[in-house]
């Protein structure tokens, strides 16, 4: 079952000290999971510096309790720069749990200022 997901990441909200939160927008949900809790990733500080944009699309497996696992870097432009902000969030999300593991999951995170 290949499931995709999308979010794209902005940039500009001042919350406490941080000049720089991640907005999660344009959520498609697709092929009968059901988003209990998703945590958006954080824009990388030298990222933002840079003005660096870009995406990651990740693999995922979800088991039958809704915990996600095996989160893994399918695709990412560009490469190394948000990789890590990306799992950290993904790897946080919950779901409904599913009659059996869906594995192959996917979601594509936009990181963009």
């Amino acid at each position: 079952m290949n499931i995709v997901k999308k979010m794209v990441v902005c940039a500009g909200l001042v919350i406490a000290a941080s000049s720089m939160v991640a907005v999660p927008t344009a959520l498609a949900a697709d092929g009968g999971l059901v988003a209990k809790k998703r945590v958006a990733p954080v824009y990388p500080r030298g990222a933002e510096r840079r003005k660096i944009e870009g995406h990651v699309v990740v693999t995922y497996t979800v088991d039958t309790e809704g915990k996600v696992s095996d989160v893994a870097v399918a695709e990412a432009v560009p490469e190394g720069v948000f990789d890590d902000a990306a799992m950290r969030a993904v790897s946080r999300w919950k779901y409904e749990p599913p009659a059996s593991v869906v594995e192959g999951a996917r979601a594509r995170i936009t990181f963009k200022l």
